[in-house]
């Protein structure tokens, strides 16, 4: 069970250890600090976080900026104004009696709050009716006046300033001592507050002014605390809320964003691939490239500190991706990746845009390396990329420093790093996953290579005719948009198992003596079908990667060796015992465009090369017989090439064998020349 599912297991080890590495980024030093406390150390800010302690002082200091609001109710004036009127009505109705009892006037300063005395009421009273309405209408001039003013509930200074404000204008007025006293008495105790308290818009204009305060923001390596400070609350509540303070609570809020957003980049990498790389899905190896690379970079971008972090190798990612799979993967790969970057150096805009830029460079502007030299040339783009990105953002963001010129050199080298890097990993991933990538592909093709010399010294014929089946699988492959280079190296590895018995194939015979001759078709058909095996054991023996082995086998597939079983049952006395089966090389159906395009090209470059006059027109009913013979035969149901590739296909070999067999011209004689050696003859 392990060994079936052990790269889903590899790949649930490498997506749990990423989370790990980005998570563990918010983990800090933590500080043992108290209250008065003299601080032993200087504490930087690691990242930006708010002094809520200062921001809730100053909240606290706008509340109370807020005046007390208060309602005008005008209606309180109307009511004493109201209440001096009744009170003069009942002075007019008692001036008609000529005996009143005390009891009376006791009534009437019950009933209205005032306190006059018997002989305050018979002064009133004494007075005729136009001096009894004057005296009313002085009375409610005043009140108008004092109401003019305001009187805050509870505001014992706005009632005495008020009291104070009713004797002058009685004083001014009313030149009787005695009516200066009544005036008072009846006034005073009917003056009300006119301004009431109102709570709910007391809140509200003061959460207003709370809303309006700044919070005070401690920015990312600012100093917290020096060392030999007193430690305030201010101090612990801007350590607390970084949660660097050995009191500190784990920030579950935190490291949950944290996890979701690390998830969410891993969904987004699930349905990309899903949706336009289904190979990476297909093959779980791939994954795991993908997630050991990931897990790389992040590691080397949490363990180089701060003051070193551009030497980071940004171009890794990009760089390792795009040459073991392809710039599409690579492009969506490390973008999410960016985004974790992002997160364990806290979002450093300088980071993140060299990053990006990394990203570009060797993905969309990088397609295919053409040799590891070529290594040495990316190193030096991304090495002028991230000095440009670091010069140029630093000055955008004002963030101007003394170092700047370390840290340029700190970010060339890392382009060089990058690629030293991927350098050296590449051979590790391509032998440990069995990744072929181009530069592999391109040591295969060197004549150098052992296979191909033994190839050429002990079957000659049949590397020559693997140079022109090449030439025939590389036009066709970049024609139809297939890889063309591991089609050349297919090509030249196809039929390295002819070194066996090279003289049983026509190619490499010399002159008209052929060993078929002298054997059964049966026996022919099974050396022929043996090249075959023995490739495929050469392949094993020599390390090639396993698509080549797949071209070996599936070059030509479950064809029939149709020579030898027509020959055998011609010749047969009972030819309905010659069976088919026993003439087919029996291999594997080609699963993949590039050996579909090599077992069309090694057959028309055998069957082009029988023609004993190779016009164009021929050449073309050849390439026509032999394509429709292997549709026909039933050679392309595990091929994803479709009949549109095809026709393009039949074109490119048409045109590059035109090439080949272009019709010479003949050179004229010199008559005189030949003409003067028949007369030497003579």
């Amino acid at each position: 069970m392990f060994m079936k599912y052990k790269n889903y297991f590899l790949l649930s080890i490498l997506m749990f250890f990423i989370v790990i590495i980005v998570l563990s980024s918010t983990l800090e030093r933590k500080y043992d600090l108290k209250l008065g406390e003299i601080s032993q150390y200087t504490i930087k800010a690691p990242r930006e976080t708010q002094d809520k302690f200062s921001t809730d002082n100053r909240i606290k200091i706008a509340r109370d900026e807020v005046a007390t609001q208060f309602n005008h109710r005008k209606e309180v004036r109307y009511d004493v104004l109201e209440k001096i009127e009744n009170l003069f009505k009942e002075f007019y109705e008692l001036k008609g009696y000529p005996v009143i009892a005390d009891s009376v006037f006791f009534d009437l300063n019950k009933s209205y709050g005032i306190d006059l005395s018997v002989d305050d009421y018979k002064a009133i009273l004494s007075l005729d009716n136009n001096m009894l309405g004057s005296y009313q209408r002085f009375l409610s001039n005043v009140v108008n006046k004092i109401y003019e003013l305001k009187i805050e509930e509870g505001n014992l200074s706005d009632l005495e300033n008020v009291k104070s404000f009713a004797r002058e204008e009685i004083n001014k007025s009313v030149n009787q001592e005695q009516f200066n006293e009544i005036s008072l008495s009846i006034i005073f105790p009917m003056i009300k507050p006119n301004f009431f308290y109102d709570h709910e818009k007391t809140e509200q204009k003061r959460e207003e002014a709370a809303k309006n305060v700044s919070p005070v923001i401690v920015k990312k390596g600012q100093v917290i605390i020096e060392q030999g400070d007193v430690v305030t609350e201010s101090h612990i509540s801007i350590l607390d809320s970084l949660g660097i303070l050995k009191t500190s609570n784990i920030n579950w809020k935190l490291n949950f964003s944290i996890l979701v957003l690390v998830v969410f980049t891993f969904i987004i990498e699930y349905l990309y691939y899903k949706r336009n790389e289904k190979e990476c899905i297909e093959d779980t190896s791939l994954l795991n490239v993908i997630m050991i690379i990931k897990l790389l970079v992040l590691i080397l971008v949490r363990v180089i500190s701060e003051e070193y972090i551009y030497i980071i190798p940004f171009a890794l990612g990009p760089l390792a991706i795009t040459t073991l799979i392809n710039n599409r993967v690579s492009l969506i790969t490390n973008l999410m990746t960016l985004v974790l970057i992002g997160i364990i150096t806290k979002f450093n805009i300088v980071v993140i845009f060299i990053s990006l830029f990394n990203v570009i460079l060797g993905t969309v502007f990088l397609k295919r390396l053409k040799s590891r030299i070529h290594f040495i040339k990316l190193s030096i783009w991304f090495s002028l990329t991230n000095v440009i990105i670091l010069s140029t953002v630093n000055v955008i963001v004002g963030n101007v420093k003394t170092y700047i010129l370390m840290e340029i050199i700190f970010a060339f080298l890392s382009g060089i790093l990058s690629s030293i890097i991927v350098a050296g990993i590449l051979p590790i991933f391509e032998n440990v996953f069995n990744i072929v990538t181009s530069m592999k592909l391109l040591e295969l093709i060197n004549p150098e290579h052992p296979l191909l010399k033994k190839l050429v010294v002990e079957a000659p014929g049949t590397y020559n005719h693997s140079l022109m089946v090449a030439n025939l699988a590389e036009a066709a492959s970049d024609a139809i948009g297939a890889n063309s280079l591991l089609t050349r190296v297919s090509a030249y590895y196809h039929d390295i198992g002819k070194t066996g018995r090279p003289y049983f194939f026509k190619e490499n015979q010399v002159g008209n003596k052929n060993p078929h001759d002298r054997i059964d078709p049966l026996t022919s058909a099974n050396i022929i079908f043996s090249h075959v095996k023995y490739g495929l054991q050469l392949a094993r023996e020599y390390k090639l990667p396993q698509f080549v082995e797949h071209a070996i086998e599936g070059h030509h597939a479950n064809t029939l060796a149709k020579y030898f079983y027509l020959t055998m049952k011609n010749n047969s006395e009972h030819p309905e015992q010659v069976k088919e089966k026993d003439f087919r090389y029996g291999g594997e159906l080609p699963r993949t465009k590039e050996v579909t395009i090599l077992m069309f090209a090694d057959s028309v470059e055998a069957a082009v090369r029988s023609l004993s006059e190779p016009t164009q027109e021929n050449i073309k009913k050849m390439i026509e017989n032999v394509v429709d013979d292997k549709i026909r035969d039933g050679q392309l149901k595990n091929s994803p090439i479709s009949f549109k590739d095809i026709e393009i296909i039949k074109e490119s070999f048409a045109k590059t064998l035109k090439g080949i067999y272009h019709e010479r011209i003949e050179y004229p004689k010199d008559m005189q020349k030949d003409a003067q050696n028949d007369e030497k003859k003579d």
